[in-house]
Formats: structure tokens, C-alpha cells, sequence
């Protein structure tokens, strides 16, 4: 009914964060797919341990281009050229931060969106309600548009213009999900990547570890990007 797409950047995120998380999903039977960063050294006990948990999984390995967006983008590329079929699409990622503690408040809060406790009333509300397009964690939900100045507060304002230009999108609500990680009609994920390759659109993606405090980036704008391609295709973003 639903596929799990995850990110991991770091070594030691299968065993800390995704494992028993995942494990706990077990019941549902979701698709799994799962992109490592290549430059892990670790990757091949990472693959075996995986793989003896969940034989069923998809892996893939991609350079560090666009972090977790880049990921997302190669997933959804592999989702489609696999020819999965679920309703819904899960994303996730090993959000961690310089600032430790603040870093697992913010990841606990956003997996909030996988707790076993919430999946069937996740379920129930995409099917009892047909606007909606995208669940996510509501503290999380931000909205960056000035409509007075006609620009987002923040850095990637100028980039994010040119990626609704450049897609051609049609937004009346700016809202998204911070942190990226959120439930999404597959439907809404297939017509986009159907018309513009994922691969493609990932190539404009920054490479290597940065940030958007002083200097937008098309990696930002996308975490924007993303949650905006169900409002054009006139779904909600309601949170949970």
C-alpha cells in the first residue's frame, strides 16, 4: 500500500535510526528502496546487514549531489524504472545536526509520520479526504512567501522562482513540510517524474556537504519544490 523511500548519509544511521524503525513497519509489507551515499566506506556491511533484515529491499548507491533531495530524486528515478505500484510514497532520511540534541528532537518529531500508532489514521484521512495530497508533521509545516514583496524569506528565494518558472508550476498555497520527510500520493510523484526526469532534474543539484545560510542553493529550493507539486495538481498539504 505504501513505499518506504530512504536517504542514509551517515554509517551509523541503519543501526541507530532506520532498523528497528522499519522493523516495526513489518506488518504493513511496504516497498522498501534505499539510497546509500557512496562514499560510506561502510556500505557493504551496511547492504549485508539490510539485506539479512529485509531481502526484499532495494539498494542503490549515488555521490553526495543534492544530499538528501539528490537521494530522494534517484529514488524516485529507480521507483519508476522498477515499475513499483503503492498508493502512497514515504520519505525519509537520516536528518541529523551539528547541534546533536537539537538535531534527534527534529528527527524524532518528523518519523512521528512512520509511528505504527498513526499509519492506519494516515491511511483512513487520504482515503475519506480525495483533496489531500501530502501528510506531514505539522509543527514542521512553514510558509516563506512575502506576498507583499512578491518573494520568500529566504535565501533561496531567487532559485526557487526559477524553478516554478522552469516547471511551469501553478501554486496558490506556498506551504511545505521542513525536513522533507512526508507521506505523498505516489499518483502526484509519477505524473511530475513521468514529464521531467528525476535524473534531470537532480543534475542541477549542488555537490558535497553545504548550506543555504548566506547563498541559496537548487538543493533548498527543492525541499520547497517538492511539497508544491501537489498543490499544483490541486491536492492539500494537511499535517499531522
Amino acid at each position: 500500500m505504501f513505499a518506504l523511500l530512504i536517504h542514509i548519509y551517515r554509517q551509523d544511521s541503519w543501526d541507530k535510526i532506520f532498523r528497528d524503525q522499519i522493523k516495526s513497519l513489518q506488518s504493513y509489507s511496504p516497498v522498501i528502496m534505499i539510497n546509500l551515499c557512496i562514499t560510506n566506506p561502510d556500505n557493504p556491511r551496511i547492504i549485508s546487514e539490510i539485506k539479512a533484515d529485509f531481502p526484499q529491499a532495494f539498494i542503490i548507491t549515488t555521490p553526495n549531489k543534492g544530499r538528501d533531495i539528490g537521494g530522494k530524486l534517484a529514488l524516485i528515478d529507480f521507483f519508476i524504472k522498477t515499475k513499483q505500484q503503492s498508493e502512497y510514497i514515504v520519505f525519509l532520511h537520516d536528518k541529523k545536526s551539528l547541534h546533536s540534541f537539537e538535531g534527534e528532537s527534529w528527527r524524532v518529531k518528523l518519523f512521528g509520520i512512520i509511528d505504527p500508532g498513526k499509519i492506519k489514521t494516515i491511511i483512513t484521512e487520504f482515503q475519506s479526504n480525495e483533496t489531500i495530497g501530502i501528510m506531514g508533521t505539522k509543527d514542521f509545516i512553514k510558509n516563506e512567501f512575502d506576498k507583499k514583496r512578491n518573494k520568500f524569506k529566504t535565501t533561496n528565494s531567487d532559485k526557487i522562482k526559477e524553478l516554478i518558472l522552469k516547471y511551469n508550476l501553478a501554486i496558490t498555497d506556498y506551504s511545505f513540510v521542513a525536513g522533507t520527510m512526508f507521506w505523498v500520493r505516489s499518483a502526484i510523484i509519477m505524473k511530475f517524474f513521468s514529464k521531467y526526469s528525476a535524473q534531470y532534474c537532480r543534475e542541477t543539484l549542488e555537490e558535497g556537504n553545504f548550506t543555504d545560510q548566506y547563498e541559496g542553493t537548487y538543493t533548498h529550493s527543492w525541499e520547497r519544490i517538492f511539497c508544491w507539486l501537489s498543490n499544483d495538481q490541486g491536492y492539500a498539504l494537511k499535517g499531522i
